[in-house]
């Protein structure tokens, strides 16, 4: 049992997810959540937590030893800037967030700012894992099961504070622990590698489900590699507003990359050039078959 009292702030699919795989792996003896009153009320009919954490509610100190922060990025900061006094001394702050640098940024200047990060140890985290589907309703304990976890100590402890890397030990545990693979990182090559491979993905799919929307008379005959290009274009916006805000830079580049291909092959088409065409298959296969790069 890693520890005694986690707070959950945010009762989604990752904040669920997260009490449900955390009761299951047993690194604590009591989960507590806050969130909207119609999630709280599934989280504790559905035994996803234990009781409501009060203390973000009525201003008082946290007796949390972990406070897991799982709402929308702006959402996560703005509690860095407020509340990071309502955590006790010697807890750790994590999130999942899917950017870090604003994260991680906001989180140096509160703590330092309230001479708390000698005192509280924050530890930025993001799950690569979800789904399309939000709502605590979706949660599941499996969610997290082999997928890679960014843990991002960049910068808001001191290295040589054998209490916080004491905490970074504690988080990979705590990761392990509920089925993930960690992987130690930086903000600023996390939020960079998952423009290409979480975010720029998500809005080519989502492109493209509007393009077929706008010109397509009838999807008809679509079949199941359709189904898997437009799957992520079921992704709400709420959830991906403040991705698409906090790394746009990132994001951004990553798609002028992908459409520098994707108009080498157009022009590859419309010349008859289809050794373009050929290379870029070659290229796409070679990377398909290689585990290594994929993972």
């Amino acid at each position: 049992m890693l520890f005694n009292r986690i707070a959950i702030v945010g009762l989604g699919l990752i904040g669920g997810s997260f009490a449900l795989a955390a009761r299951r792996a047993g690194i604590a003896r009591t989960i507590t959540g806050c969130g909207t009153s119609e999630s709280i009320e599934y989280a504790l009919a559905h035994k996803v937590i234990d009781e409501v954490e009060t203390a973000f509610y009525d201003g008082t100190e946290s007796d949390a030893d972990l406070v897991y922060l799982a709402t929308p990025v702006r959402a996560i900061i703005d509690f860095l800037r407020t509340r990071a006094r309502q955590i006790k001394p010697g807890a750790i702050i994590t999130d999942a967030g899917s950017t870090k640098r604003e994260i991680c940024l906001a989180a140096r200047e509160s703590l330092t700012r309230d001479s708390l990060a000698e005192k509280i140890f924050f530890i930025g985290g993001h799950p690569m894992a979800g789904s399309h589907r939000t709502g605590i309703e979706s949660a599941s304990a499996d969610i997290f099961q082999n997928a890679p976890y960014a843990v991002v100590p960049d910068g808001v402890g001191d290295s040589s504070d054998r209490n916080y890397t004491a905490s970074v030990s504690a988080l990979i545990d705590t990761v392990r622990a509920i089925g993930s693979r960690p992987i130690l990182v930086n903000a600023a090559r996390h939020d960079s590698t998952v423009a290409w491979v979480s975010h720029m993905p998500q809005l080519l799919s989502t492109a493209l489900a509007v393009a077929v929307a706008r010109k397509a008379e009838s999807c008809e005959l679509a079949g199941t590699g359709f189904a898997d290009m437009t799957r992520l274009a079921a992704s709400s916006w709420s959830v991906w507003e403040d991705v698409c805000r906090t790394n746009a830079d990132e994001i951004s580049a990553a798609l002028g990359e992908v459409i520098l291909e994707i108009e080498a092959i157009r022009h590859g088409l419309a010349e008859g050039r289809f050794s373009t065409l050929a290379q870029a298959f070659e290229e796409a296969n070679e990377f398909s078959r290689d585990p290594a790069r994929r993972a």
